[in-house]
């Protein structure tokens, strides 16, 4: 009984079907995002701001799911909870062939957010219980794989659109269901935390904390998370109709994505392998200066083959913030509130992806587009700063 019970805790979750399980949602998430603002403003005939505010909601929505799915992973069965949350946005999808009108697609994008919310939390949190790996090289495989199912679910989604929107959403009702059918054989393992200490917070401590502690450094981290993915969503709002201004086509901005793609497809090895000799911070704060100036330069653009070098210099500073930061976020918290931890990371994301549309929308009503850039630049160089000083003291004091 005692062998049994021991190789039960060994259990713990393959990282290959970790990242075949991200790669499946976010083929069947990159089949849904693109498309929404143009099925709502083509096919539904509503205007933009309409279908801005339907993507706001549900970006408040997601940081409710993110919240949801902490809680779960912490207090209740993360398994059950997958379980759960991929059928509720499967459902959601496969409702959208059938009821795709107006407000149900509206409606049914909002049940699929939630739902989404709650998934991107859990499976962060289920990266931070991996033991054949250390926890950033994890986040850094888990960053690849979703970028080349974002890059997937995009061509889909080029190939298809024009055959109608009901034939998207069959496909990644498809992609969900074999997500289900994925974490149902392949999830169901432990998740209990470690008898090693494994964050600096608790070292002094043989009593496990229940409750996320908010540090200086927490919250520093998470206002850096915020204006990031505030400034992030620029990309997938305010810079199609400002192309379009530039004389444009719309077949541009979707080969800016791909090229996205497949630069962190190719490169992101690379640069994980530089991000990993050094201290979290330092590839945080370099890729967070680097994803700023983006914007500054921004501000010049007037041709196509600009603004891809622009986006090729915000990519590169993803690369090098975006990975680190949850695998960050997981070292300096205990395990016993991993969930919390991961649900807090997805929320200042999806906080940010709320207030930037917002943000965006009233800059843009008053033709203050340039300011738009350069305001979301110095915010982002001053929190830079602030978390700058932050670690600086911090290490001064360890050492």
């Amino acid at each position: 009984m005692h062998i049994e019970q021991k190789q039960m805790v060994d259990h713990t979750l393959d990282e290959k079907w970790l990242l075949i399980g991200t790669l499946l949602s976010n083929i069947g998430n990159s089949m849904i995002w693109p498309v929404s603002t143009l099925y709502m403003t083509g096919q539904l005939h509503q205007s933009f701001m309409t279908a801005g505010l339907v993507l706001m909601i549900g970006s408040m929505i997601s940081v409710f799911g993110s919240f949801i799915g902490g809680q779960l992973f912490d207090h209740w069965q993360p398994y059950k909870a997958l379980l759960v949350t991929i059928a509720i946005i499967f459902l959601a999808v496969a409702s959208l062939i059938f009821w795709n009108g107006w407000p149900m697609f509206a409606i049914l994008i909002w049940v699929a957010n939630f739902g989404m919310g709650i998934e991107l939390t859990l499976v962060n949190a289920y990266a931070t219980t991996i033991r054949s790996e250390k926890t950033r090289v994890v986040f850094n495989n888990l960053y690849i794989v979703l970028n080349v199912g974002m890059v997937l679910g995009t061509l889909v989604v080029g190939y298809l659109f024009d055959y109608g929107f009901y034939l998207l959403m069959i496909i990644s009702s498809f992609i969900y269901l074999l997500l289900w059918l994925v974490v149902f054989f392949k999830f169901n393992v432990s998740v209990d935390i470690p008898t090693v200490p494994v964050a600096r917070t608790d070292r002094h401590t043989n009593l496990a904390p229940k409750k996320l502690q908010f540090t200086p450094l927490l919250i520093a981290i998470g206002a850096l998370l915020f204006i990031t993915y505030l400034s992030y969503i620029l990309w997938e709002t305010v810079m199609a109709p400002h192309m379009k201004t530039l004389g444009m086509p719309t077949r541009n901005y979707a080969d800016l994505w791909m090229i996205n793609g497949i630069t962190i497809i190719l490169f992101q090895r690379v640069i994980s392998n530089w991000a990993n000799k050094h201290r979290y911070e330092v590839s945080i704060l370099i890729g967070s200066v680097i994803f700023a100036s983006s914007f500054f330069f921004l501000i010049f653009v007037q041709d196509f083959w600009q603004i891809v070098i622009v986006f090729e210099l915000l990519t590169v500073g993803e690369m090098l913030q975006s990975p680190q930061v949850p695998a960050w976020v997981a070292q300096m918290t205990p395990q016993s509130v991993a969930g919390q931890a991961q649900g807090f990371v997805t929320m200042m994301i999806s906080s940010g992806r709320v207030v930037g549309p917002l943000y965006s929308g009233f800059m843009m009503d008053r033709g203050w587009m340039r300011a738009l850039f350069l305001s979301v630049f110095i915010m982002m160089i001053l929190i830079s700063g602030g978390l700058f000083m932050m670690t600086f003291k911090q290490n001064k004091k360890h050492t």
